[in-house]
């Protein structure tokens, strides 16, 4: 079973999302090793279950610490 992974996205200009969807070719080589279940910029449903949390932006409302904790519960690895 391959690793579920969602991005997430905060504080931020989602640029490095944005050039992660970018990838093109090599995006296909991504898939091929894990399941992408969660990326708002390039997908319409999303799941909560997932292995590899990738965080993007700052942390700077409760609000965003509070979502923050709840991904870093939910996740095996936390990637920032």
């Amino acid at each position: 079973m391959k690793p579920r992974v969602a991005f997430f996205d905060f504080a931020s200009c989602e640029g490095c999302q944005l050039q992660i969807a970018n990838l093109e070719e090599e995006i296909l080589d991504l898939i091929e090793i894990v399941d992408v279940v969660s990326f708002r910029e390039v997908m319409k449903e999303h799941s909560d279950d997932y292995d590899i949390a990738i965080v993007e932006g700052s942390i700077i409302r409760p609000m965003d610490e509070q979502r923050l904790k709840k991904i870093r519960r939910k996740a095996k690895i936390l990637i920032a």
